[in-house]
């Protein structure tokens, strides 16, 4: 049986020194990349796109998404996504590190990156025709700029059009939201927390692991998780971990005991017992169930 992974692609990886963003016409772009595009992978940045057309399908996690005219795709750091294999995309895509929108730990930064590339109800944005000319004004500003890689200002202002663009598609998004009753203001050492999660959720660290990290108590990190979720910190942690494994016995045809190294477990039967709690089926019948 043929090796099948999900491979993990990186942008500007130990280069610090450069320019942590960039732009390319999808056509394009998909034309130089359409063999690993098109296959379920990760990134450890963070990546938008904007079709213009009408044609195909989009691939997140577990779910598949038409394409539409004017449709936002965000996707996080880590998750899994693939293009539906067609040679006629149209529109634009956006690659961008972390460090590029969070310069400080800013309220509005950690909101825009943890709530817009985390949404994994609704992982788009149907640009509604008023703003329209807004959201592609913004496109047509960055991609003028990015040509001034050695000018002036270059990073700041390509970051102040990102954010900017952001900021209007999330104002967008909390109407919607508000019609549903539904928190929209996060507590920031929370924000903190999935922060640090996403970026430990591999090594098995305990919750007090976590607590220390943050130079808070245990006790207080759980008050802030069930504040802001309703769940304790050691259920956020699971809920983390079974999506990761998730994404690999759907995605990858890996042995389940390298998945539960993988994921920080030294004994791949606790791995199977802690995912069977949790799923209420074991790993292996889970990857028959969605084969």
């Amino acid at each position: 049986m043929k090796n099948k992974q999900i491979e993990k692609y990186h942008y500007q990886k130990d280069k610090p020194t450069k320019r942590q963003f960039d732009i390319y016409d999808l056509a394009e772009y998909y034309q130089n990349n359409s063999e690993h595009s098109s296959q379920p992978h990760t990134h450890s940045f963070y990546q938008i796109i904007l079709f213009t057309s009408n044609k195909g399908k989009h691939f997140i996690d577990f779910n598949g998404y038409k394409i539409k005219e004017k449709r936002l795709f965000f996707i996080a750091k880590n998750q899994v996504h693939y293009f539906q294999n067609r040679p006629d995309y149209s529109g634009y895509l956006i690659h961008f590190n972390e460090s590029f929108i969070l310069s400080n730990e800013t309220d509005i930064n950690f909101f825009l990156t943890y709530n817009i590339f985390n949404n994994n109800e609704e992982p788009f944005f149907q640009i509604p025709n008023e703003l329209e000319n807004q959201v592609i004004n913004f496109f047509t500003q960055i991609i003028a700029e990015v040509n001034n890689l050695n000018e002036f200002g270059n990073k700041p202002i390509l970051s102040y059009l990102l954010k900017s663009m952001l900021l209007l598609v999330e104002r967008e998004k909390r109407k919607s939201i508000k019609t549903k009753n539904i928190k929209i203001k996060q507590n920031n050492t929370f924000l903190k927390f999935r922060n640090l999660l996403e970026n430990n959720f591999e090594k098995n660290w305990s919750v007090t692991e976590f607590a220390d990290n943050l130079s808070i108590s245990s006790k207080t990190l759980n008050s802030i998780t069930k504040s802001e979720t309703g769940k304790t910190v050691s259920k956020v942690i699971s809920d983390r971990i079974i999506l990761e494994s998730k994404r690999r016995l759907t995605h990858s045809n890996a042995y389940i005991n390298q998945i539960a190294y993988d994921l920080g477990f030294k004994d791949p039967y606790y791995f199977i017992r802690y995912f069977k709690k949790h799923v209420k089926c074991s790993p292996s019948d889970f990857r028959k169930s969605i084969s």
